[in-house]
């Protein structure tokens, strides 16, 4: 998991590609569909770090059973580029993702990732949190 946290703050498909099953399926909530193989994932990746170039994942616990992996990170960065059809704010976020990672023969089969994005929008103000109206 170091070096799977390592590729995804530094996006080095080097390393990616020593972790990352050829065949991995990636369940994200951006997408529908889950997406198939390393350039599905790092499609997404690229998305992030398109979005925010600081961004950051940050393993706050970790927890394994068997073969599969379950993280729990602090993802944050700058909302300096568009990100998803939202024009950029230039604001930080720091949100919670909890990721499920199976595991063979050393590299990741399957991930199943689920940032907080309810709290990425309200933190971006594209969404009023509970009792508070949308700021600019």
């Amino acid at each position: 998991m170091e070096r799977f946290i390592r590729f995804i703050n530094t996006g080095d498909c080097g390393i990616g590609e020593g972790i990352i099953s050829p065949n991995v399926v990636f369940y994200a909530p951006t997408s529908p569909e889950p997406m198939h193989g390393f350039k599905g994932y790092k499609d997404v990746l690229d998305m992030m770090r398109g979005a925010m170039p600081d961004v950051k994942w940050t393993a706050e616990e970790i927890i394994a059973d068997g073969n599969k992996v379950m993280v729990r990170f602090t993802m944050s960065g700058t909302h300096t580029n568009p990100f998803m059809g939202m024009p950029a704010t230039g604001r930080p976020i720091s949100v919670t993702a909890m990721n499920i990672y199976e595991l063979k023969d050393g590299k990741i089969i399957r991930e199943h990732g689920l940032p907080d994005l309810f709290s990425m929008l309200i933190q971006l103000g594209m969404l009023s949190a509970p009792g508070q109206e949308l700021q600019d």
